[in-house]
């Protein structure tokens, strides 16, 4: 098979993580916790593998441990974040 083929194709997590680190109000939220500039998609994205222990946005959806951090340390916190500010 070859690595192309191998290559996990992401699901519902990976497109709201991607849907995320499109939004300047997760951005926002990623400099608020950080306490450092988040500029852009590249630098949230990067933000979510790291958080998370992966390599790609895919492994959300196939690796349990990294779902379980995903919505530990981003999901959650970020839902709290938005209703503080006012977002839906």
């Amino acid at each position: 098979m070859s690595a192309l083929a191998e290559r996990r194709k992401g699901g519902e997590l990976a497109k709201l993580a991607g849907m995320w680190s499109n939004e300047q109000a997760f951005w926002d939220w990623v400099s608020f916790i950080q306490e450092n500039p988040c500029h852009g998609a590249s630098m949230a994205a990067q933000f979510i593998r790291t958080v998370c222990g992966i390599a790609s946005r895919a492994d959300l959806d196939h690796d349990p441990a990294a779902r379980a951090r995903f919505d530990q340390y981003i999901r959650k916190p970020y839902a709290k974040y938005r209703a503080s500010m006012g977002c839906v």
